[in-house]
């Protein structure tokens, strides 16, 4: 993972640059982040900073923790039971009870069970992508509350200040990010 802080003194730069280091290991993210900038203008008191996600594991969908057997649905990893079971509850309501700890017994349609398997009951992105804001929180300066986000595949940027953030300063973000974040 590479950061790079920009605009300010070589004091606030290395300071900024420890802050995102301890930020991120601190939440767990550091491994599934690529590089993160931080541009800083504090005389107009404006702070970017984008993260670019990397390596992030695929999607658990209900077929990779659960085994089927005729109408009966079997929990193999105990650990997405809680969650899994909230989704056939909000998905099949009365129509999925649950016989013991980890065996759910479904009443569905044959054509019902494929789409099941395939069903999402966890996205480890979606806590990534989460745990990346809360990152942002804490690295940004207490009183830039004012926040613009940059949409991105691949990227959280955010643009914070204390005052309302100009066209001028979207535009130069996302030439910053452009250049220097890919």
């Amino acid at each position: 993972m590479e950061i790079k802080v920009e605009g300010g003194d070589a004091f606030a730069n290395a300071a900024y640059e420890t802050i995102c280091k301890d930020t991120f290991r601190d939440l767990g993210i550091r491994s599934s982040i690529d590089n993160a900038y931080l541009f800083l203008h504090p005389e107009e008191h404006v702070f970017i900073i984008s993260i670019t996600i990397g390596r992030v594991a695929s999607p658990i969908r209900v077929g990779d923790v659960a085994s089927f057997d005729k109408k009966t649905l079997r929990i193999g990893d105990e650990k997405y039971a809680p969650k899994l079971l909230s989704l056939l509850w909000d998905k099949f309501g009365e129509r999925a009870q649950q016989l013991s700890r980890l065996m759910i017994e479904l009443n569905l349609e044959d054509e019902e069970l494929a789409p099941l398997k395939e069903m999402v009951i966890y996205d480890p992105r979606e806590d990534l992508i989460a745990r990346i804001l809360d990152a942002i929180d804490r690295i940004l300066p207490e009183g830039a509350r004012v926040r613009y986000p940059i949409p991105a595949d691949h990227a959280v940027t955010i643009i914070a200040s204390e005052d309302p953030i100009s066209e001028e300063w979207k535009q130069r973000a996302k030439e910053l990010v452009g250049h220097t974040v890919s």
